[in-house]
């Protein structure tokens, strides 16, 4: 009985940190913020085209991942665009991703969200009695842990602030 449920435990932890790579990463921490800025460098202007945004600000950085286990690469920002129907902007932007090559995996009604190479985004627009016309965009990359260079990267770039990737 003892051993069903250690095996029962060790399965349930392992289910728990499915979320994050178990072991070292086989891309560099480094390479893996460059995938994921560049991710987000193709999205945001396909954004901004599709709301005809004037205005972009778009920081990001390291975190750790939710339960502590891992780090990733994310952040968010703001799309300044004119007042329109909500509804048919959401659908502009999701038809600019996903004619770009994102995979369409929105679950929320007044969100858009998308992934392409394990970079989830996720559009919505802000509250319009508070700003009108100004959209939300978060992304993040995968959960990954690192050693070494790379753990000792990812930690010093979590102690800076976000980083401006877009403006």
């Amino acid at each position: 009985m003892r051993t069903a449920l250690t095996l029962l435990s060790l399965a349930a932890l392992l289910g728990a940190t499915s979320a994050c790579s178990m072991g070292g990463d086989d891309v560099s921490a480094k390479s893996r913020e460059q995938d994921v800025v560049d991710t987000v460098a193709d999205a945001v202007p396909l954004a901004q085209d599709a709301l005809g945004a004037s205005k972009v600000l778009v920081d990001g950085k390291w975190s750790s991942c939710p339960g502590g286990v891992g780090h990733r690469f994310a952040g968010g920002g703001t799309l300044s665009a004119g007042e329109g129907d909500a509804a048919a902007q959401l659908e502009a932007v999701r038809d600019a991703l996903v004619g770009a090559g994102f995979e369409d995996g929105t679950q929320v009604d007044g969100h858009v969200s998308v992934t392409r190479d394990e970079v989830a985004l996720d559009f919505q627009q802000q509250l319009a009695a508070t700003t009108p016309g100004t959209w939300k965009v978060s992304f993040q990359g995968p959960c990954k842990r690192y050693s070494g260079d790379d753990e000792d990267y990812v930690k010093a770039q979590g102690l800076e602030p976000a980083r401006t990737l877009l403006d």
